[in-house]
């Protein structure tokens, strides 16, 4: 069974000043629509990681993330935008 609510310690700055490298994200996994500024935790489409980052904009079946900290932050500007399917979930809280 999956769980509904899962933990995330936070490992670089490319969201600061908002969340800070080694805060604790709650996240849940069951939401039922994304909007512009929803902060999500969701699978880098190149590597073999989860990242952290904000809804800028939702597209279809996709959406376009940015990091708050522009120049420290890997995102849709490099990327481009990402399926939904690889969102795990919603930042709830920030710890």
């Amino acid at each position: 069974m999956d769980m509904p609510f899962l933990f995330f310690k936070v490992k670089d700055s490319s969201m600061e000043p908002a969340i800070k490298e080694r805060n604790y994200l709650f996240v849940s996994r069951f939401y039922r629509r994304l909007k512009e500024g929803d902060i999500v935790v969701l699978e880098h489409p190149r590597k073999d990681v989860k990242i952290v980052k904000r809804v800028k904009r939702v597209v279809a079946d996709s959406v376009f993330v940015v990091g708050d900290n522009g120049a420290r932050s890997e995102d849709s500007r490099s990327f481009g935008p990402i399926r939904r399917s690889s969102i795990v979930g919603k930042v709830l809280l920030v710890i």
